[in-house]
């Protein structure tokens, strides 16, 4: 199977990044997207624990499983979310896969400054989702989980950007407030 590897800090996850995902199986012809949350960040941002980022990503996708899966991957390696490395170990454990890289549009400049890119671009197929660029009919919605953060900070509404199940989850867990 042809598997999109999308990995983030999903701190929440919302219906981006569900869309996104969406985008990536259908345009570049994947079997599966693996929803693959970061369990140590390469840049040192800041986030909730990733058993709750974790369970935001499976009730996401928990009605859409297959093709969407949540994997935990990141949690049991040390490589501190270098994709590269995440990458090669999920290539090894399962042989009978082919991986690939499913990151937004708006990563495209900074995913030439990762840990070993060269290796990455080289071995597995990097995949763009056009992420807020208004010349472009195709282009997913610009939705945030910085500003979705900062609009529980501020109580404004986000219903329309997560489902109900992880806003629930979030208030319940009182995740984002100050």
């Amino acid at each position: 199977m042809k598997i999109g590897f999308f990995g983030g800090s999903f701190n929440p996850p919302h219906l981006g990044h569900l869309l996104a995902a969406t985008y990536a199986l259908k345009t570049f012809n994947l079997d599966e997207i693996w929803f693959a949350p970061v369990f140590h960040h390469p840049f040192g941002k800041q986030s909730i624990p990733f058993e709750h980022r974790l369970r935001m990503c499976e009730l996401l996708v928990t009605e859409l499983n297959p093709p969407f899966r949540v994997t935990d991957i990141e949690k049991d390696l040390a490589f501190d979310g270098k994709t590269y490395f995440t990458l090669q170990h999920l290539k090894k454990k399962y042989p009978e896969h082919v991986f690939s890289l499913v990151i937004g549009s708006d990563l495209e400049k900074q995913v030439k400054t990762w840990n070993h890119y060269a290796e990455l671009e080289k071995e597995f197929a990097i995949y763009y989702v056009p992420r807020g660029e208004k010349d472009n009919p195709t282009s997913i919605p610009n939705i945030s989980s910085t500003n979705i953060r900062d609009d529980v900070y501020d109580r404004q509404i986000i219903q329309n950007v997560v489902t109900p199940e992880i806003h629930n989850y979030m208030e319940r867990n009182k995740f984002y407030d100050k």
